[in-house]
Formats: structure tokens, sequence, C-alpha cells
């Protein structure tokens, strides 16, 4: 049996107390909730942005405007490894490696959006994980020469977002070919 602490102080005190401790956390609970609802409705739209950047950037692939559109969608100091471990360190390195390469080796490559996951890390930072399928191509120069031919896939990209002046750019971005005869070792299917 607890100790009943309205028996020892007067009933007023009590009733304040108790009234004043209730009104707190209902307070806080209405306040966690709205900016529960807030967040959501934040996330929704902020992803729907995100979403749109990459968008931009799958059009790209398949335009080849990376020297028209890809400053408008990236930070300055944004970074890119592409599939075969090139890095391309800053936006004009990365603006320059996309377009030399879909250049040569892109040319008619449709490039389609599968499925993107959105996480957000902080209120201005988002990881995403976008798969895309990718047609055949012909490394390096996009000749076939009847040994060269890399079959059409799936690349599973990591992109990092950061919100900048209310806009959500890429600053960072890896592509893997995703290999279907590798068994995941965690896969429950």
């Amino acid at each position: 049996m607890g100790l009943d602490l309205c028996s020892i102080k007067p009933f007023t005190l009590c009733m304040k107390t108790h009234v004043t401790t209730t009104t707190f956390i209902m307070g806080n609970l209405i306040a966690l909730l709205f900016a529960i609802g807030n967040s959501h409705a934040q996330s929704q739209k902020d992803e729907e942005a995100i979403n749109a950047q990459i968008d931009t950037y799958l059009s790209d692939c398949v335009t080849h405007h990376f020297n028209k559109n890809m400053k408008t969608y990236t930070t300055k100091d944004a970074e890119w490894i592409n599939i075969v471990g090139m890095n391309w360190r800053g936006q004009e390195e990365m603006v320059q490696g996309h377009q030399r390469i879909f250049d040569a080796i892109f040319n008619n490559v449709p490039f389609t959006k599968k499925s993107t996951r959105v996480r957000f890390v902080t209120s201005d930072v988002a990881v995403v994980t976008l798969r895309i399928h990718v047609g055949a191509f012909f490394p390096p120069d996009g000749v076939d020469r009847g040994v060269n031919k890399r079959p059409e896939t799936d690349d599973l990209l990591t992109l990092v977002f950061l919100k900048k002046n209310k806009s959500w750019l890429l600053t960072a971005g890896q592509n893997t070919v995703v290999d279907e005869n590798a068994k995941n070792p965690v896969d429950t299917k």
C-alpha cells in the first residue's frame, strides 16, 4: 500500500497539485501530437520535393543535360561514386564526370525509377535509397564490339540530400549494380 499524500496535505493543496500536474501532462501531450502531425506533413512535402529532384536527375540521365541542370539540384561540395568506383569530388567534377560518361556510353539508354525510400535523419538531412532500371550499354565508348555489352540491370543508389534555403539538394551519391545472382544472407523471402 502506497502513501496517500492527499490525506496528509490539506485537500485544496492536493487538488491544485493534481490539476497542475494533469494540465502539464495534457499540454505536453497536445504539443507532442501537434509536432508529430506537422512533422509528418512537412516530411511528406519534403519527400515530394526530393523525388522531384531525383526525377530531374533521371531525366538528365536520358537527355544528357547535366551541364544545364545538375547545378540546380546539387550542392557545390557534392560528391559522387559511380558503379566502377570513380569518385567525383565537388559539383564541377560531378557535372563533368556525368556529362562525359553519359555522352560516351549511355546514348539512347533508358533509365527508369523503380522505387525510392526516403529516411529523414534530421529535419534538413535525408538519405534516399533509389532503385532504377538501366538499359543495356557498351563501355567504354558506346561502341558495340561484340564483347563489351553490359546487359540491362537494376542499380541501387544511395543519395544524401541537404535542405538549404528551403530546397533539397543532392550532396552525395553512390551507385551500385544489383547482382541478381548474389544471395543476400539476410533476405527473408
